[in-house]
Protein backbone atom coordinates (compact mmCIF):
# COMPACT_ATOMS: atom_id res chain seq x y z
CA UNK A 1 0.00 0.00 0.00
CA UNK A 2 1.73 3.03 -0.97
CA UNK A 3 0.46 6.65 -0.11
CA UNK A 4 -1.80 8.69 -2.91
CA UNK A 5 -2.26 12.75 -2.35
CA UNK A 6 -4.85 14.07 -4.56
CA UNK A 7 -4.95 17.79 -4.45
CA UNK A 8 -8.22 19.10 -6.11
CA UNK A 9 -11.46 18.02 -4.81
CA UNK A 10 -13.63 18.41 -7.65
CA UNK A 11 -15.23 15.13 -10.05
CA UNK A 12 -11.75 14.03 -11.51
CA UNK A 13 -9.79 14.18 -7.81
CA UNK A 14 -12.80 12.49 -6.00
CA UNK A 15 -12.82 9.93 -9.30
CA UNK A 16 -9.68 8.95 -8.88
CA UNK A 17 -9.58 8.97 -4.82
CA UNK A 18 -12.92 6.37 -5.06
CA UNK A 19 -10.87 3.95 -7.31
CA UNK A 20 -7.87 3.98 -5.11
CA UNK A 21 -8.69 4.14 -1.65
CA UNK A 22 -9.58 0.87 -1.11
CA UNK A 23 -6.27 -0.42 -2.06
CA UNK A 24 -3.89 2.95 -0.99
CA UNK A 25 -3.32 5.47 1.57
CA UNK A 26 -5.65 8.06 0.03
CA UNK A 27 -5.63 11.87 1.07
CA UNK A 28 -7.88 14.25 -1.04
CA UNK A 29 -6.28 17.82 -0.32
CA UNK A 30 -9.58 20.70 -1.49
CA UNK A 31 -8.82 24.60 -0.91
CA UNK A 32 -12.18 25.52 -0.89
CA UNK A 33 -14.68 25.11 1.78
CA UNK A 34 -16.57 22.78 -0.42
CA UNK A 35 -16.07 19.50 -3.07
CA UNK A 36 -16.59 19.55 -6.29
CA UNK A 37 -14.84 22.10 -8.33
CA UNK A 38 -17.35 23.47 -11.25
CA UNK A 39 -20.32 21.13 -9.55
CA UNK A 40 -21.82 22.94 -7.65
CA UNK A 41 -25.63 23.00 -6.35
CA UNK A 42 -28.06 25.24 -3.73
CA UNK A 43 -31.57 24.59 -2.65
CA UNK A 44 -32.70 28.37 -4.18
CA UNK A 45 -34.27 29.63 -0.62
CA UNK A 46 -35.54 26.72 0.16
CA UNK A 47 -37.41 26.27 -3.10
CA UNK A 48 -35.64 22.46 -3.92
CA UNK A 49 -35.05 20.83 -0.76
CA UNK A 50 -32.85 18.29 -2.92
CA UNK A 51 -30.84 20.63 -4.33
CA UNK A 52 -30.41 22.06 -8.00
CA UNK A 53 -27.08 22.43 -9.98
CA UNK A 54 -25.57 25.81 -10.30
CA UNK A 55 -22.56 24.53 -12.88
CA UNK A 56 -23.07 21.35 -14.92
CA UNK A 57 -26.26 20.51 -14.78
CA UNK A 58 -26.06 16.68 -16.82
CA UNK A 59 -23.32 14.12 -18.31
CA UNK A 60 -24.01 12.70 -21.61
CA UNK A 61 -25.66 9.11 -21.68
CA UNK A 62 -23.97 7.50 -24.41
CA UNK A 63 -20.81 7.73 -22.42
CA UNK A 64 -19.96 4.99 -20.24
CA UNK A 65 -18.16 6.48 -17.48
CA UNK A 66 -21.36 8.81 -15.66
CA UNK A 67 -23.65 5.88 -15.92
CA UNK A 68 -20.98 3.15 -14.86
CA UNK A 69 -19.56 5.50 -11.30
CA UNK A 70 -23.98 6.30 -10.96
CA UNK A 71 -23.69 2.56 -10.33
CA UNK A 72 -21.28 2.23 -8.60
CA UNK A 73 -22.74 4.20 -5.82
CA UNK A 74 -25.45 2.71 -5.94
CA UNK A 75 -27.96 6.12 -7.52
CA UNK A 76 -30.55 6.30 -9.67
CA UNK A 77 -30.28 8.54 -12.79
CA UNK A 78 -33.00 10.62 -14.06
CA UNK A 79 -33.25 11.42 -17.77
CA UNK A 80 -35.01 14.67 -19.34
CA UNK A 81 -38.10 15.12 -21.02
CA UNK A 82 -38.86 13.70 -24.53
CA UNK A 83 -41.54 16.62 -24.57
CA UNK A 84 -39.25 19.69 -25.02
CA UNK A 85 -36.49 20.65 -27.57
CA UNK A 86 -34.31 23.21 -27.50
CA UNK A 87 -34.21 26.22 -29.68
CA UNK A 88 -31.48 28.87 -30.83
CA UNK A 89 -32.57 32.67 -31.69
CA UNK A 90 -31.92 33.10 -35.61
CA UNK A 91 -33.59 35.85 -37.85
CA UNK A 92 -35.42 37.81 -35.18
CA UNK A 93 -37.04 34.43 -33.35
CA UNK A 94 -36.18 31.25 -31.75
CA UNK A 95 -36.42 28.55 -34.21
CA UNK A 96 -35.94 24.05 -33.04
CA UNK A 97 -32.67 23.73 -33.54
CA UNK A 98 -32.32 19.75 -35.95
CA UNK A 99 -31.99 16.97 -34.07
CA UNK A 100 -30.21 15.29 -37.58
CA UNK A 101 -26.91 17.00 -37.35
CA UNK A 102 -22.89 16.68 -35.80
CA UNK A 103 -22.31 19.66 -33.66
CA UNK A 104 -24.31 21.74 -36.43
CA UNK A 105 -23.67 20.24 -39.69
CA UNK A 106 -26.24 18.28 -41.19
CA UNK A 107 -26.22 16.03 -43.85
CA UNK A 108 -28.97 17.57 -45.75
CA UNK A 109 -28.96 21.33 -45.74
CA UNK A 110 -32.40 20.83 -45.75
CA UNK A 111 -32.30 20.30 -42.75
CA UNK A 112 -31.24 23.81 -41.56
CA UNK A 113 -33.66 25.67 -44.27
CA UNK A 114 -36.10 26.56 -41.15
CA UNK A 115 -32.98 27.66 -39.04
CA UNK A 116 -31.47 29.56 -41.63
CA UNK A 117 -33.71 30.79 -44.09
CA UNK A 118 -32.80 30.26 -48.14
CA UNK A 119 -29.48 32.11 -48.88
CA UNK A 120 -27.94 30.67 -46.10
CA UNK A 121 -28.84 26.76 -46.46
CA UNK A 122 -28.07 27.01 -50.49
CA UNK A 123 -24.45 28.05 -49.34
CA UNK A 124 -24.15 24.99 -46.91
CA UNK A 125 -25.94 23.31 -50.29
CA UNK A 126 -22.69 24.47 -52.14
CA UNK A 127 -19.86 23.41 -49.98
CA UNK A 128 -16.84 23.95 -51.11
CA UNK A 129 -14.43 21.39 -50.61
CA UNK A 130 -11.33 22.69 -49.53
CA UNK A 131 -7.01 20.61 -49.78
CA UNK A 132 -6.42 19.11 -47.27
CA UNK A 133 -4.97 21.24 -43.84
CA UNK A 134 -1.41 20.77 -42.91
CA UNK A 135 -0.91 19.16 -39.69
CA UNK A 136 -3.37 17.51 -37.44
CA UNK A 137 -5.47 20.58 -36.27
CA UNK A 138 -7.26 23.39 -37.37
CA UNK A 139 -9.95 25.94 -35.87
CA UNK A 140 -13.24 24.27 -36.07
CA UNK A 141 -14.82 27.80 -36.88
CA UNK A 142 -12.44 28.53 -39.70
CA UNK A 143 -12.97 24.94 -41.73
CA UNK A 144 -16.36 24.88 -41.25
CA UNK A 145 -17.29 29.19 -42.33
CA UNK A 146 -15.08 27.68 -45.47
CA UNK A 147 -16.75 24.95 -46.11
CA UNK A 148 -20.27 25.41 -45.54
CA UNK A 149 -20.15 29.45 -45.02
CA UNK A 150 -20.72 31.95 -42.08
CA UNK A 151 -23.96 31.52 -41.51
CA UNK A 152 -23.88 28.12 -40.22
CA UNK A 153 -21.51 28.49 -38.08
CA UNK A 154 -22.25 32.09 -36.25
CA UNK A 155 -26.23 30.28 -36.01
CA UNK A 156 -25.89 27.21 -35.09
CA UNK A 157 -21.85 25.62 -34.51
CA UNK A 158 -20.71 28.70 -32.64
CA UNK A 159 -23.86 28.41 -29.90
CA UNK A 160 -23.65 24.45 -29.56
CA UNK A 161 -19.62 24.61 -29.00
CA UNK A 162 -20.10 27.86 -26.50
CA UNK A 163 -22.42 25.77 -24.62
CA UNK A 164 -19.71 23.20 -23.68
CA UNK A 165 -16.84 25.40 -23.69
CA UNK A 166 -18.16 29.20 -22.95
CA UNK A 167 -15.62 29.44 -26.16
CA UNK A 168 -15.71 30.90 -29.57
CA UNK A 169 -15.60 27.94 -32.45
CA UNK A 170 -13.00 30.22 -34.44
CA UNK A 171 -10.84 29.45 -31.27
CA UNK A 172 -11.11 26.27 -30.79
CA UNK A 173 -9.52 23.17 -32.04
CA UNK A 174 -11.23 20.64 -34.39
CA UNK A 175 -9.73 17.92 -33.75
CA UNK A 176 -10.14 18.26 -29.79
CA UNK A 177 -14.07 19.55 -29.81
CA UNK A 178 -15.51 17.94 -33.19
CA UNK A 179 -12.87 15.17 -33.79
CA UNK A 180 -15.94 13.16 -35.77
CA UNK A 181 -15.52 15.94 -38.78
CA UNK A 182 -11.19 15.92 -38.56
CA UNK A 183 -11.00 13.19 -41.75
CA UNK A 184 -12.64 15.50 -43.73
CA UNK A 185 -10.38 18.46 -43.22
CA UNK A 186 -7.65 15.78 -43.06
CA UNK A 187 -7.98 14.23 -46.54
CA UNK A 188 -9.78 16.87 -47.98
CA UNK A 189 -13.33 15.29 -48.38
CA UNK A 190 -16.91 16.58 -47.92
CA UNK A 191 -17.76 17.23 -44.41
CA UNK A 192 -21.47 16.96 -45.66
CA UNK A 193 -20.65 13.36 -46.76
CA UNK A 194 -18.77 12.47 -43.88
CA UNK A 195 -21.71 13.91 -40.85
CA UNK A 196 -23.87 11.52 -43.75
CA UNK A 197 -21.56 8.62 -42.79
CA UNK A 198 -21.99 9.23 -38.84
CA UNK A 199 -25.81 9.76 -38.74
CA UNK A 200 -26.16 7.05 -40.85
CA UNK A 201 -23.96 5.02 -38.30
CA UNK A 202 -25.38 6.71 -35.32
CA UNK A 203 -29.00 5.66 -37.01
CA UNK A 204 -27.99 1.88 -37.02
CA UNK A 205 -26.19 1.53 -33.32
CA UNK A 206 -28.93 3.63 -31.16
CA UNK A 207 -29.87 1.80 -28.38
CA UNK A 208 -33.29 1.97 -27.44
CA UNK A 209 -34.33 1.87 -23.76
CA UNK A 210 -36.82 -0.80 -22.94
CA UNK A 211 -40.08 0.68 -23.94
CA UNK A 212 -38.71 0.88 -27.77
CA UNK A 213 -37.68 4.61 -26.93
CA UNK A 214 -34.43 5.93 -28.14
CA UNK A 215 -31.95 6.45 -25.49
CA UNK A 216 -32.02 9.45 -23.88
CA UNK A 217 -29.00 12.22 -24.88
CA UNK A 218 -28.21 13.41 -21.13
CA UNK A 219 -28.26 12.26 -17.48
CA UNK A 220 -28.74 13.16 -14.19
CA UNK A 221 -29.66 12.71 -10.93
CA UNK A 222 -32.12 13.69 -8.39
CA UNK A 223 -30.95 16.83 -6.87
CA UNK A 224 -28.88 17.31 -9.77
CA UNK A 225 -25.75 15.75 -11.14
CA UNK A 226 -24.04 17.64 -8.56
CA UNK A 227 -25.00 14.76 -5.97
CA UNK A 228 -22.21 12.79 -7.83
CA UNK A 229 -19.99 14.81 -5.07
CA UNK A 230 -21.36 13.83 -1.57
CA UNK A 231 -22.00 10.18 -2.58
CA UNK A 232 -18.18 9.93 -4.05
CA UNK A 233 -16.74 11.48 -0.94
CA UNK A 234 -19.25 8.91 1.33
CA UNK A 235 -17.92 5.96 -0.49
CA UNK A 236 -13.98 7.35 -0.60
CA UNK A 237 -14.26 7.83 3.57
CA UNK A 238 -15.76 4.32 3.99
CA UNK A 239 -13.15 2.88 1.90
CA UNK A 240 -10.59 4.44 4.23
CA UNK A 241 -9.61 7.70 2.51
CA UNK A 242 -8.86 11.00 4.20
CA UNK A 243 -10.67 14.09 2.48
CA UNK A 244 -10.06 17.69 3.93
CA UNK A 245 -11.52 20.82 2.96
CA UNK A 246 -10.27 24.03 3.34
CA UNK A 247 -6.76 22.37 3.08
CA UNK A 248 -4.61 24.88 0.17
CA UNK A 249 -1.17 22.71 -0.70
CA UNK A 250 1.17 25.87 -0.85
CA UNK A 251 4.25 23.87 -2.67
CA UNK A 252 5.22 20.68 -3.88
CA UNK A 253 8.94 19.08 -4.06
CA UNK A 254 10.73 16.06 -4.66
CA UNK A 255 11.32 13.87 -1.22
CA UNK A 256 13.88 11.45 -2.44
CA UNK A 257 11.79 9.13 -4.74
CA UNK A 258 8.19 10.70 -3.62
CA UNK A 259 6.75 13.97 -2.90
CA UNK A 260 6.49 16.51 -0.34
CA UNK A 261 3.34 17.92 -0.29
CA UNK A 262 3.25 21.38 1.65
CA UNK A 263 0.32 22.34 3.23
CA UNK A 264 -0.74 25.28 6.05
CA UNK A 265 -0.73 22.64 8.71
CA UNK A 266 2.54 20.24 7.48
CA UNK A 267 4.13 18.70 4.77
CA UNK A 268 2.58 15.03 3.96
CA UNK A 269 5.12 13.23 2.46
CA UNK A 270 3.87 10.66 -0.65
CA UNK A 271 4.45 8.24 -2.52
CA UNK A 272 2.66 9.45 -5.71
CA UNK A 273 1.08 12.85 -6.37
CA UNK A 274 -2.41 13.38 -8.44
CA UNK A 275 -2.80 17.04 -9.37
CA UNK A 276 -6.52 17.27 -9.98
CA UNK A 277 -6.16 21.11 -10.44
CA UNK A 278 -6.94 23.29 -12.92
CA UNK A 279 -4.42 23.66 -15.67
CA UNK A 280 -3.09 27.34 -13.99
CA UNK A 281 -3.08 26.07 -10.54
CA UNK A 282 -1.36 22.92 -11.35
CA UNK A 283 1.55 24.75 -13.39
CA UNK A 284 2.70 27.24 -9.81
CA UNK A 285 2.98 23.89 -8.01
CA UNK A 286 4.93 22.39 -10.95
CA UNK A 287 7.56 25.63 -11.42
CA UNK A 288 10.16 23.87 -9.70
CA UNK A 289 9.87 20.60 -9.96
CA UNK A 290 8.95 20.45 -13.70
CA UNK A 291 9.12 23.66 -15.40
CA UNK A 292 8.42 21.97 -18.86
CA UNK A 293 5.16 20.93 -18.27
CA UNK A 294 4.44 24.13 -16.33
CA UNK A 295 5.03 26.10 -18.67
CA UNK A 296 2.52 24.28 -21.20
CA UNK A 297 -0.01 24.57 -18.73
CA UNK A 298 0.28 27.96 -17.88
CA UNK A 299 -0.51 28.89 -21.45
CA UNK A 300 -4.08 27.03 -21.36
CA UNK A 301 -6.36 29.88 -21.62
CA UNK A 302 -9.36 29.69 -19.62
CA UNK A 303 -13.37 30.67 -19.93
CA UNK A 304 -14.88 32.99 -17.27
CA UNK A 305 -18.70 33.05 -17.15
CA UNK A 306 -21.94 33.59 -14.39
CA UNK A 307 -24.83 31.31 -13.99
CA UNK A 308 -28.00 33.18 -12.62
CA UNK A 309 -30.98 30.67 -11.66
CA UNK A 310 -34.54 32.14 -11.04
CA UNK A 311 -37.52 30.66 -9.71
CA UNK A 312 -40.12 32.68 -12.02
CA UNK A 313 -43.23 33.22 -11.54
CA UNK A 314 -45.17 32.78 -15.31
CA UNK A 315 -47.65 35.46 -15.97
CA UNK A 316 -49.67 34.14 -18.75
CA UNK A 317 -48.87 30.89 -19.35
CA UNK A 318 -46.36 27.79 -19.39
CA UNK A 319 -43.58 27.56 -21.01
CA UNK A 320 -42.67 25.65 -23.88
CA UNK A 321 -39.10 24.04 -25.13
CA UNK A 322 -36.29 23.11 -22.72
CA UNK A 323 -34.61 26.40 -23.23
CA UNK A 324 -32.33 28.41 -26.02
CA UNK A 325 -28.81 29.25 -27.39
CA UNK A 326 -28.00 32.72 -28.10
CA UNK A 327 -25.68 33.56 -31.11
CA UNK A 328 -21.92 35.35 -30.12
CA UNK A 329 -23.74 37.55 -33.06
CA UNK A 330 -26.85 38.51 -31.35
CA UNK A 331 -27.15 41.79 -29.77
CA UNK A 332 -27.77 39.69 -26.41
CA UNK A 333 -26.59 39.85 -23.08
CA UNK A 334 -26.76 36.05 -22.23
CA UNK A 335 -25.59 33.60 -24.12
CA UNK A 336 -28.13 30.82 -23.20
CA UNK A 337 -31.01 29.66 -20.85
CA UNK A 338 -32.22 25.92 -19.75
CA UNK A 339 -35.79 26.12 -18.69
CA UNK A 340 -34.46 23.32 -15.97
CA UNK A 341 -37.88 22.13 -14.91
CA UNK A 342 -39.67 21.25 -17.94
CA UNK A 343 -35.94 19.86 -19.10
CA UNK A 344 -36.00 17.90 -15.90
CA UNK A 345 -39.47 15.83 -14.45
CA UNK A 346 -38.19 15.34 -11.23
CA UNK A 347 -37.78 19.10 -11.02
CA UNK A 348 -41.25 20.23 -12.39
CA UNK A 349 -42.92 17.79 -9.16
CA UNK A 350 -41.05 19.79 -6.58
CA UNK A 351 -42.25 23.73 -7.58
CA UNK A 352 -45.78 25.04 -7.28
CA UNK A 353 -47.63 25.17 -10.78
CA UNK A 354 -47.36 28.63 -12.28
CA UNK A 355 -43.64 28.56 -11.83
CA UNK A 356 -40.67 27.28 -13.41
CA UNK A 357 -37.35 27.27 -12.71
CA UNK A 358 -34.86 28.61 -15.61
CA UNK A 359 -30.99 28.82 -15.69
CA UNK A 360 -29.40 32.17 -17.89
CA UNK A 361 -25.70 31.57 -18.85
CA UNK A 362 -23.38 34.65 -19.14
CA UNK A 363 -19.63 35.30 -20.55
CA UNK A 364 -17.98 33.97 -23.27
CA UNK A 365 -14.05 33.56 -23.58
CA UNK A 366 -12.80 37.00 -25.29
CA UNK A 367 -15.52 38.96 -23.50
CA UNK A 368 -14.45 42.40 -22.84
CA UNK A 369 -13.62 43.21 -19.32
CA UNK A 370 -16.22 45.25 -17.78
CA UNK A 371 -18.72 43.32 -19.93
CA UNK A 372 -20.96 41.90 -17.27
CA UNK A 373 -17.34 40.97 -14.50
CA UNK A 374 -17.91 44.60 -12.65
CA UNK A 375 -22.19 44.19 -12.22
CA UNK A 376 -23.04 43.03 -8.99
CA UNK A 377 -24.94 40.16 -8.13
CA UNK A 378 -28.30 42.44 -8.40
CA UNK A 379 -27.36 44.00 -11.63
CA UNK A 380 -26.29 40.99 -13.17
CA UNK A 381 -29.89 39.17 -12.22
CA UNK A 382 -31.88 42.27 -14.13
CA UNK A 383 -29.52 42.29 -16.92
CA UNK A 384 -30.49 38.73 -17.92
CA UNK A 385 -33.60 38.11 -16.84
CA UNK A 386 -34.32 41.60 -18.51
CA UNK A 387 -32.82 39.78 -21.67
CA UNK A 388 -34.22 36.51 -21.32
CA UNK A 389 -37.86 38.46 -21.14
CA UNK A 390 -37.05 40.22 -24.87
CA UNK A 391 -36.02 37.03 -26.53
CA UNK A 392 -38.65 35.00 -25.32
CA UNK A 393 -41.12 37.88 -25.25
CA UNK A 394 -42.53 36.71 -21.78
CA UNK A 395 -42.98 39.93 -20.19
CA UNK A 396 -45.76 38.55 -17.72
CA UNK A 397 -43.22 36.67 -15.88
CA UNK A 398 -41.41 37.71 -13.05
CA UNK A 399 -38.63 36.28 -10.87
CA UNK A 400 -39.98 35.13 -7.29
CA UNK A 401 -35.97 34.88 -6.14
CA UNK A 402 -32.28 33.92 -7.83
CA UNK A 403 -28.71 33.16 -7.07
CA UNK A 404 -26.38 33.86 -9.17
CA UNK A 405 -22.90 31.76 -9.16
CA UNK A 406 -19.80 33.54 -10.57
CA UNK A 407 -16.86 30.73 -12.33
CA UNK A 408 -13.43 32.63 -12.43
CA UNK A 409 -11.07 30.81 -14.72
CA UNK A 410 -13.30 27.60 -14.82
CA UNK A 411 -13.72 26.53 -18.78
CA UNK A 412 -10.29 25.44 -20.31
CA UNK A 413 -10.20 26.38 -24.01
CA UNK A 414 -8.92 23.55 -26.11
CA UNK A 415 -7.44 26.21 -28.97
CA UNK A 416 -6.06 24.60 -32.12
CA UNK A 417 -3.12 22.24 -31.53
CA UNK A 418 -4.32 21.39 -27.63
CA UNK A 419 -4.56 17.47 -28.20
CA UNK A 420 -0.94 17.04 -29.63
CA UNK A 421 0.40 19.60 -26.82
CA UNK A 422 -1.44 16.85 -24.07
CA UNK A 423 0.27 14.50 -25.92
CA UNK A 424 3.70 16.06 -25.38
CA UNK A 425 2.61 16.94 -21.89
CA UNK A 426 1.68 13.45 -21.00
CA UNK A 427 5.02 11.92 -21.99
CA UNK A 428 7.19 14.28 -20.21
CA UNK A 429 5.18 13.49 -17.33
CA UNK A 430 5.65 9.51 -17.55
CA UNK A 431 8.94 10.66 -17.09
CA UNK A 432 8.73 11.88 -13.41
CA UNK A 433 7.81 9.43 -11.19
CA UNK A 434 4.66 9.14 -8.70
CA UNK A 435 3.37 12.52 -10.65
CA UNK A 436 -0.06 12.66 -12.51
CA UNK A 437 -2.32 15.03 -14.24
CA UNK A 438 -5.83 14.62 -14.31
CA UNK A 439 -8.59 17.78 -14.73
CA UNK A 440 -10.80 19.04 -17.57
CA UNK A 441 -7.72 21.00 -19.33
CA UNK A 442 -6.31 17.93 -20.95
CA UNK A 443 -8.60 15.20 -22.30
CA UNK A 444 -12.06 16.86 -22.28
CA UNK A 445 -14.31 18.91 -20.20
CA UNK A 446 -17.51 17.37 -19.82
CA UNK A 447 -18.15 14.98 -16.73
CA UNK A 448 -17.30 11.95 -18.12
CA UNK A 449 -13.82 13.01 -20.52
CA UNK A 450 -12.99 14.07 -16.81
CA UNK A 451 -13.90 10.90 -14.83
CA UNK A 452 -12.69 8.55 -17.39
CA UNK A 453 -8.92 10.20 -17.51
CA UNK A 454 -8.79 9.89 -13.50
CA UNK A 455 -9.96 6.34 -13.88
CA UNK A 456 -7.36 5.40 -16.45
CA UNK A 457 -4.60 7.22 -14.29
CA UNK A 458 -5.72 5.22 -11.18
CA UNK A 459 -6.25 2.00 -12.85
CA UNK A 460 -2.50 2.13 -13.63
CA UNK A 461 -1.40 3.26 -10.16
CA UNK A 462 -3.48 -0.01 -8.40
CA UNK A 463 -1.32 -2.24 -11.27
CA UNK A 464 2.01 -1.90 -8.89
CA UNK A 465 2.79 0.22 -5.49
CA UNK A 466 5.91 1.09 -7.11
CA UNK A 467 5.82 4.53 -8.15
CA UNK A 468 8.67 4.04 -10.41
CA UNK A 469 7.15 0.99 -11.98
CA UNK A 470 4.30 2.04 -12.46
CA UNK A 471 5.51 4.42 -14.95
CA UNK A 472 7.75 2.16 -16.16
CA UNK A 473 4.35 0.42 -17.28
CA UNK A 474 3.21 2.69 -19.27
Amino acid sequence: MSRITIVGGGISGLAAAHRLASEHEVIVLEAADRLGGCLDSTTLSGTVAEGIDLGAEASLHRRPETRELIAELGLDPVHPSREHGSQVLSRGGLRPIPRETIMGVPADPDTVAGLLGPEATARVAAEEVTAPIAGTDTSVGEFLAARLGDDLVDTLVDPLLAGVYAGRCRDLSLAATVPALLPAALDGTSVLDRAATLLAARAETAHTDPGGEPAPVFLSLPGGIGALIPALAEAITAAGGEIRTGSPVTGLSRAGRGWSVATPEGAIESDTVILATPAYVTADLLAEAAPGPATTLAAVPYASTALVLAHIDLGDDDLEGSGFLVPPTADAFIKASTFASNKWPWMRRRIPAGTALVRMSVGRFGDAPGTWQDLDDAELTARAFADWQAITGRSGDRILTAEVRRWDRALPQYVPGHLDAVDDLDEEIAGIEGLELVGSAYSGVGIPACIGRAHTVADRLMTTDSPDETKENQ
